[in-house]
Order: structure tokens, then C-alpha cells, then sequence
């Protein structure tokens, strides 16, 4: 297994009194380290309240292939495989665990690129639109390559065949 990308450290396991110190707690580490971390999904419903939460990279998931023509698509999808969980512990007096499931990112850290308060400057949108749009790229370019790859292997093969058969 790969080791976490340099600088995408994983916020420290631990115990929280409520689900919302433990999220808040993790983001702002998260953040810190040039990452984001949402809910994915909540589960395991006790008294109609989820008991735990599965939590992923925000650029964990895979692009929306949509087929409406949209003007400059974005999206920050990458599939990153960063995950962990939050669970509420009964026998912890209803506290809430956190804890690592993977912590491999896929991606490098964002670069702060401003003073926090100008996040919305027209020079932010513009650096974070072309962060967005080199990533996307990438992953273009690789599901491109491997499709290439595959498109050869299969033609190679093919033509391997006929020349044993010519023989």
C-alpha cells in the first residue's frame, strides 16, 4: 500500500462528546493540511438518529458523467480512496469514535493561495478554476492512456494470431 502524499496527514483517531465537535474537529485538520473531509453517508439508525457516519476525501467519488452540453464543466471528483468512520459508542456513554479506514490520497494538497477572508477574490476563483480544471485533465488523460492500452493489448493479440496462423 501506498503511504499518505506528503503533507495530507490524517487527523489523529479519537473519542468526541458529540458528532458535530468530532466532524468540526476533523475538517479543521483536514483543512489545515490542504484537504477537505464530508459526510458520505449516515447509517445504523438508533432512535431515528445515525449512529454513524462514513466520511471521505471531497475529492473522493467519481466524476458525474453527464450527457447535457454544459459550458465549463467542473468538478474536483477524482476518486480519491481517502476514507474513515465516526461511530457512536454505547459503551462509551453515547460518545463518538473516530477512526482511520484509509489514508491515501490520490491528489497533492491545495495551496493556500490567499489571505483567509479574500477566498472569494477573483484571483482565488481563477487559481482554484485552473487547480480544477489540471485535475480533471489528469484524470482524462490517464482513463485515456489505460483505454489506449487496453485498445493494443487487444490488437497485438490479434495480430499475434494471424501470424502464427500465416505460418
Amino acid at each position: 500500500p501506498q503511504s499518505p502524499a506528503p503533507g495530507l496527514a490524517p487527523p489523529p483517531e479519537g473519542i468526541y462528546r458529540t458528532f458535530e465537535d468530532l466532524l468540526s474537529s476533523v475538517q479543521r485538520v483536514a483543512k489545515d493540511q490542504g484537504y477537505g473531509v464530508v459526510k458520505l453517508r449516515a447509517s445504523n439508525y438508533r432512535d431515528g438518529k445515525p449512529t454513524r457516519y462514513d466520511l471521505v476525501c471531497d475529492r473522493g467519488g467519481v466524476k458525474y458523467a453527464s450527457t447535457a452540453k454544459k459550458r465549463n464543466p467542473s468538478t474536483r471528483k477524482i476518486d480519491c480512496p481517502w476514507r474513515a468512520k465516526a461511530v457512536c459508542e454505547v459503551n462509551l456513554d453515547n460518545q463518538w469514535r473516530f477512526a482511520m479506514q484509509e489514508g491515501r490520497h490520490n491528489h497533492e494538497a491545495r495551496v493556500p493561495t490567499v489571505p483567509p477572508g479574500q477566498e472569494n477574490s477573483p484571483t482565488a476563483q481563477s487559481i482554484r478554476h485552473m487547480s480544477h480544471k489540471i485535475d480533471r485533465m489528469h484524470l482524462e488523460m490517464t482513463n485515456s492512456f489505460n483505454l489506449m492500452r487496453d485498445v493494443l493489448a487487444v490488437r497485438l493479440k490479434g495480430m499475434e494470431e494471424r501470424l502464427v496462423a500465416l505460418e
